[in-house]
This record gives C-alpha cells, structure tokens and sequence, in this order.
C-alpha cells in the first residue's frame, strides 16, 4: 500500500511538467501575437519585426530669431561695437541620421569710437550679413541625447556705413569689409527631456570675415506644442580675431517643426 509521501512523490514532477507545457504555451501564444499580420517567408522562421522609437529631437524645422551682440573692435580705432539683427535657420532630414541645413542673416553693427585724442564719436559701422549651407549627422546616445556635427560653406558680405567715410586708417577698412568665403563645423550634443531641449557645443569659422574663429554656444529650447518650440541662445567668442575681441551674443525666437 503505497503512502501519502509516495503519492506526493508521484504527482510533483507531473506537476513540473504540468507547468512548464503551461509556460511555453504561454510563450507560444504571446510570440504568435506580437507577430501577427506579419508575412512568413516559405522555408524560414518567423522573425519579429524591430520597432525603434521615434526620436524626440527634431532635425525638420525653420527657425526665426533676433540676434543681439556686443564687443571690442580690433584694429587703431579699438570700438566698442554693438549690433542688432535677425537670423533664418533650416534644417531638413531626408533620412535617419543625416539632416541638411541653410540659413542667413543680417546685423547692423555700431560702435563707438574713441578717435582724435580720445574723443568719443558714435559711428554706423555697416551691414553684416552672412548665409551658410551644409550637411549634418548624429549618432543617438539614447532616444533623448544625440551627439551632432554639421559641417558646410560660410559666406559673408560686410558693407560699410558711417566708418567709411573715415577712410582707410591702419587698414582697418580692409578688414572688416568686403566679401569672403570659408566652411564651418559645429559639434554639439543636442538633449530633449519632456518640454525642454538644450543644445551645447561650439562652432568653428575659418571665413576671413567671421566675427569670431572659435564660438561656444549654449541654445534652450522650449516645446509649446508638437509643432512650435520658443528658444534663447547664448554665444561666447572664445578666440580674439582680427575683427572683434570678447564676444558676447544672444538671440531668442522661435522654431516651427514638420
């Protein structure tokens, strides 16, 4: 007569059994699922399609902001320049991973200037425009943090004001006005958490006509809906150039994504 211990005995690896056959069954069926309506090729297992999330920083936008930005003047006159202007900015990713930008923009620049012994004169240095074309690329770190390096053509064309008439002291005219060209590179690390986006890197002109070599710059962004960011910028020169010595700049607009 076999005992209560025998008959425990017996039923346990049943039971083992019992519930491993439950859980690939369960296994089975949640596998089928995921992978429904998706065509099985003739001879091969079926392979689960990768999803991967959409990324929540735009790399297709346009952006409008007005430019704010202050210095010293290189050369004899040694100005203290201030400028106010506007900057358009595009960027559009026709696939993963890659985006081409464009922009431009226009500062009217002013200084003052201590000329003749000291004597303080405000004077209307001129236009300062400038237009850039390139092509971008990130790696994602992760879905909300993505290193960038956009690379491309500067172009500045600076056309004097009021100092003009001054004549070419020291050369400087010969300095700061005219039309040049130069390419550019912008490593950056771009971060997205809920609303707010920031952009942190630095830029490097090599144009002859740049209003600084090396700028660092730090752009806030914030997300008031889907398609509409409100954004302010920070720029700091980091090298000493034959045009302006210690740059400061700000601007702040808006960005428009699709």
């Amino acid at each position: 007569m076999k005992t209560l211990d025998d008959l425990i005995r017996e039923i346990t690896p049943q039971t083992n059994i019992m519930q491993k056959t439950l859980a690939l069954l369960a296994l089975a069926v949640v596998t089928t699922t995921a992978q429904a309506g998706t065509p099985t090729p003739s001879g091969k297992g079926v392979i689960a399609p990768t999803v991967e999330p959409e990324s929540a920083i735009s790399y297709s936008n346009v952006s409008l902001s007005e430019q704010i930005m202050s210095g010293t003047g290189s050369g004899p006159l040694g100005a203290d320049l201030d400028s106010n202007g506007i900057a358009l900015a595009l960027e559009y990713s026709p696939v993963k991973n890659l985006y081409v930008a464009a922009g431009g923009s226009w500062n009217d620049i002013e200084g003052s200037v201590n000329f003749l012994g000291g004597v303080p004169i405000s004077v209307d240095i001129g236009d300062y425009w400038t237009a850039n074309a390139g092509v971008g690329g990130y790696i994602p770190l992760n879905n909300n943090i993505h290193f960038v390096t956009e690379v491309g053509l500067n172009y500045v064309d600076s056309a004097s004001g009021g100092l003009g008439a001054l004549g070419g002291l020291g050369g400087l005219l010969e300095q700061i006005y005219g039309q040049e060209w130069g390419f550019y590179a912008t490593p950056h690390v771009r971060a997205k958490f809920g609303k707010f986006e920031a952009h942190l890197g630095v830029n490097y002109n090599s144009n002859n006509l740049a209003i600084n070599d090396w700028t660092a710059f730090l752009r806030l962004l914030y997300e008031v809906n889907p398609r509409l960011d409100l954004f302010v910028a920070g720029n700091l020169g980091l090298t000493n150039n034959n045009l302006v010595q210690d740059l400061v700049g700000v601007n702040f607009g808006l960005r428009l994504k699709f």
